[in-house]
């Protein structure tokens, strides 16, 4: 495998842009399935009929408004290791959320980016697996630019933040450097990437309330285990925790 650099992944690689999709992760998979594809291919859109999150949930998100995209990446790790794709991806989020502004990012596992208690953005890596390794990942990601109203939804946007309109394309470039320089990172040891991670977590060492298997628990976040398991302290012992297990109240 070739080495990789921060510009290598991006530079010289398609960018398509559709009006309008089901998602921009259906759209990517099914495109490089019909037409293979490096690394660094980039899907963007204006709007998704069904834009996708984690345990089936959706996506919404007002027409032109919001930055909405999906790329390629095939990183050399082990389906033991896939949660390091969340914590780059997270990481870069967090970096272009500073880099326009905004530094009170965190990341609320395993998938969402929250300011203070609401969401500006959400993560969905779909990947394919053979013989125990990660062939290939789509990474979508869903990021509120300069959608104002939300309705019901416990959600904010860049311009909530700032009193300012950014652009959708530059926002998208900037994210696309840090990823660059992240990504160079993921064969790094667990340990080493975990603790950026941590230092960003969303209600680390806090009380928090949540759902697991219908019982309504308590406990404090603590850790993240090497699978990506949340690690909560409660009462006196430390309990791992899956995706999709709990729920927070």
């Amino acid at each position: 495998m070739c080495k990789k650099t921060a510009s290598s992944i991006f530079k010289d690689k398609i960018n398509i842009y559709v009006s309008e999709c089901l998602s921009t992760n259906d759209f990517l998979t099914k495109y490089v399935k019909k037409n293979p594809q490096d690394e660094g291919i980039i899907i963007i859109s204006d709007f998704q009929t069904k834009g996708k999150g984690q345990r089936a949930n959706t996506w919404h998100s007002d027409r032109g408004e919001n930055l909405l995209f999906s790329f390629l990446v095939k990183p050399d790790l082990s389906v033991n290791d896939q949660f390091k794709l969340h914590i780059i991806t997270s990481i870069s989020i967090i970096r272009t959320l500073s880099k326009v502004g905004i530094y009170d990012a965190k990341i609320k596992w395993p998938n969402d980016i929250y300011i203070r208690d609401k969401k500006i953005s959400g993560i969905l890596i779909e990947s394919q697996v053979s013989t125990r390794k990660i062939t290939q990942s789509v990474i979508g990601i869903g990021l509120n630019i300069n959608q104002t109203k939300f309705n019901r939804l416990n959600a904010t946007s860049t311009y909530n933040e700032l009193q300012i309109n950014l652009d959708i394309k530059n926002t998208l470039k900037i994210f696309c450097t840090f990823f660059g320089e992240e990504y160079l990172r993921v064969n790094d040891d667990f340990e080493t990437l975990k603790n950026n991670y941590i230092r960003n977590l969303y209600q680390l060492n806090k009380e928090i309330r949540f759902i697991y298997e219908k019982n309504i628990l308590s406990g404090r976040i603590v850790d993240i285990d090497s699978d990506g398991s949340l690690v909560i302290l409660s009462n006196g012992s430390k309990e791992k925790f899956n995706f999709g297990s709990i729920s927070f109240i």
